[in-house]
């Protein structure tokens, strides 16, 4: 679960290895939030690749200041600070720009926090790893009957700083979302309201998708998403153009 990412639990500790981002599949989904070097705000959803030997491969999508890109390929090398037993480690993006961020897994290996190191950066984030998918591959089925808790924060144009949270449940096919009066938005200057939320989700085999969420009142919110901890949860970016808005579904 995501708690485990951001609270570890004091009953046992798993040290780390110099392959832990590699265990199969070796897939993570990652989010970060904060500013550039320019003081502008972005936000991003990747999907990496950790091989042994240090190199990683991605798709990412990325808000920078509202403008929307993506999916985008990247690739990097990554590496565990010696001892690899103190779970402590560098990530760096080299293409198609050069970004590096320190990164600290959690007591299970399946969480971890970011934060950038670049020069009049502010970022940070966390990632949690894929898991294993049953039979391989992602299905929407696989959503099927699932409720999960939503949580997002960001910022939209004319609303400023938005935060939201909430209850969702996908219908018998995982494709849709049913109607649920159960979305708390608070949405800057249209303040606090209390939303249904119905929607629409697609995953690919690759465990990335696409989705839309409507809020009455609220709006529409389009999704990028990247599915992590066996299907428990799913990241996501707001693609709709002038948003720097994301967050995740959690079982």
């Amino acid at each position: 679960m995501l708690i485990a990412v951001i609270g570890a639990s004091t009953a046992s500790f798993a040290a780390c290895t110099a392959t832990s981002l590699t265990t199969a599949p070796g897939v993570w989904g990652l989010e970060a939030y904060g500013q550039n070097g320019s003081g502008v705000l972005v936000n991003d959803l990747i999907q990496a690749t950790f091989a042994s030997g240090g190199a990683f491969t991605g798709t990412e999508w990325e808000s920078v200041g509202g403008t929307v890109t993506g999916p985008t390929t990247i690739s990097g090398t990554w590496a565990m600070v010696s001892p690899a037993a103190d779970c402590q480690g560098t990530i760096t993006v080299t293409s198609p720009s050069t970004q590096t961020f320190n990164f600290a897994l959690n007591n299970t290996n399946k969480g971890l926090t970011l934060a950038q190191i670049d020069t009049g950066y502010t970022m940070g984030g966390f990632g949690v790893a894929q898991g294993v998918i049953a039979g391989g591959a992602c299905t929407n089925l696989m959503e099927k009957n699932k409720l999960f808790s939503l949580y997002s924060n960001g910022t939209i144009p004319a609303l400023g700083l938005v935060t939201g949270t909430g209850e969702l449940k996908f219908g018998t096919t995982g494709t849709t979302i049913a109607a649920l009066p159960t979305l708390t938005l608070d949405l800057g200057g249209a303040g606090n309201l209390i939303s249904s939320g119905t929607g629409t989700s697609n995953l690919n085999s690759n465990c990335t998708g696409t989705g839309s969420l409507t809020a009455t009142p609220g709006g529409v919110f389009d999704v990028a998403t990247v599915v992590v901890d066996a299907g428990k949860e799913m990241l996501f970016l707001v693609t709709n153009s002038g948003d720097n808005v994301s967050g995740y579904f959690l079982q």
